[in-house]
């Protein structure tokens, strides 16, 4: 049962689309990076920074995230998503993520992901 070390990192680069922005009802509410979207960029810069360390048996899936938006992400933004792990235990893999674009601090959040056996939400 591998896990990944404090500080271990990874990173997502992701361009902001119109499809990114903020949406409710299948409709557009602000022309801005949306919070369903940061969630999804910021499980996926988790998931890398755990996947290498899973063993052969062994998944994980998201428990908690906190997120917080600082600023607007714009249409066209590049923005990077880090994550860097802050606590690895036998159960879980705690995250800190940071999400960067032109403009400075995007967004953060804390990611919480349980280790479980692989398989085990098969019907």
């Amino acid at each position: 049962m591998g896990r990944p070390p404090v500080g271990e990192s990874s990173e997502v680069e992701v361009t902001v689309t119109r499809e990114m922005t903020a949406r409710l009802f299948d409709r557009e509410v602000h022309p801005v990076y949306g919070t369903a979207w940061m969630v999804r960029h910021v499980e996926e810069s988790g998931r890398l920074v755990l996947e290498p360390y899973l063993d052969a048996d062994e998944d994980a899936t998201g428990y908690r995230i906190e997120l917080t938006h600082e600023r607007p992400g714009r249409v066209g933004d590049h923005l990077t998503v880090r994550a860097r792990v802050v606590a690895a235990g036998p159960r879980e893999c705690v995250t800190e993520h940071e999400v960067v674009g032109p403009t400075g601090l995007i967004g953060r959040a804390r990611f919480v992901q349980r280790y479980m056996r692989r398989g085990g939400f098969s019907a």
